[in-house]
């Protein structure tokens, strides 16, 4: 039994089909000045641990007491605690997603009342790389997410092997423990580098003309349009930590197709971890296509991307 990894061809849409994207409103010369005088409980992340996706609650339990643990030594973070965290999923009756658009990662977030929020996915199971041998093996993808934004901070992947599942899963315990102050520095990090963000003007700061969204068939605005005509199709990469992980997921992205036929700005408006996101960003900067046309003109127009990642098992005849 070999597995064949099957990925489903681009989909471009209206714009109208998301919401708007977020804007930065910091006052980018007072940015550091304004960290750096925080109180000390001001300053602090408020960081929720949503929880991690695993088939044993057992192994999904393990490596979120690590993250708690582990973030809760650190006096840069101040952990939401677990009894404020449930009742917000129960209102929006979530249900454990690690594929998420940033609008619902925002309303997500705006519930529990967090700056950040942890969630992921972890498993341990009997892997076997040749005939005759197996051995255990437990991964754990870690996704940071911002409350703000509802972009994906940072993705982490951590993976270990083992003669027995016990010890693998302990691995991945004893390397998260490792690495959550290396989290803490990244979210540290990308919370200067908003803040220090100038004010954001809608469109592509690369372009000199305006850029239209793409408008509905049955729009007034249709008329005298016509959409960008892609010249070829790229396949993105199924990358090694979805392949362990099994991971079905789509990846959506807000792009600007110049009218000079380039590919413009990419915001990714829904994620899924596990290197997807740069897999679909990669495989979009590779499209080539005939600018889209008002009245016979070029113009640049911003479109949704949507690429869906799943894996499916086949039997291949030798």
């Amino acid at each position: 039994m070999k597995r064949v990894f099957v990925l489903a061809g681009v989909i471009i849409s209206s714009l109208a089909l998301l919401g708007a994207a977020s804007s930065s409103d910091a006052n980018p010369s007072v940015a550091h000045f304004h960290f750096a005088n925080l109180t000390h409980s001001e300053s602090q992340l408020r960081i929720a641990i949503v929880g991690l996706s695993a088939r044993s609650a057992a192994d999904s339990r393990a490596v979120e007491d690590a993250l708690v643990q582990a973030l809760g030594r650190d006096q840069r973070v101040s952990l939401v605690e677990a009894s404020m965290i449930e009742p917000a999923l129960k209102a929006l009756s979530y249900d454990g997603s690690i594929n998420m658009s940033t609008g619902e990662a925002r309303r997500l977030a705006s519930a529990i009342g967090c700056d950040f929020f942890v969630i992921g996915k972890t498993e341990a199971l009997t892997r076997s790389e040749r005939e005759g041998e197996s051995h255990e093996e437990a991964y754990a993808g870690i996704m940071l997410v911002d409350a703000r934004s509802g972009s994906l901070v940072s993705f982490d992947f951590v993976s270990e092997k083992a003669s027995t599942r016990d010890a693998a899963l302990g691995g991945v315990v004893n390397r998260i423990n490792s690495r959550a102050a290396g989290y803490v520095d990244q979210l540290i990090q990308f919370r200067l580098s908003v803040l220090a963000l100038p004010l954001k003007t809608a469109g592509d700061s690369s372009l000199n003309d305006s850029i239209e969204d793409i408008p509905d068939e049955a729009s007034s605005r249709a008329k005298g349009f016509k959409p960008p005509q892609f010249l070829n199709r790229v396949k993105p990469e199924y990358t090694r930590e979805a392949e362990l992980a099994d991971i079905t997921a789509t990846v959506e992205a807000k792009v600007v197709f110049r009218s000079v036929g380039e590919v413009g700005n990419i915001e990714i408006t829904r994620w899924a971890g596990f290197g997807l996101e740069n897999s679909a960003m990669r495989a979009i900067r590779q499209l080539k296509f005939k600018p889209a046309t008002r009245d016979g003109k070029p113009i640049s127009v911003r479109a949704v991307v949507r690429y869906n990642f799943r894996r499916i098992p086949v039997t291949l005849d030798n």
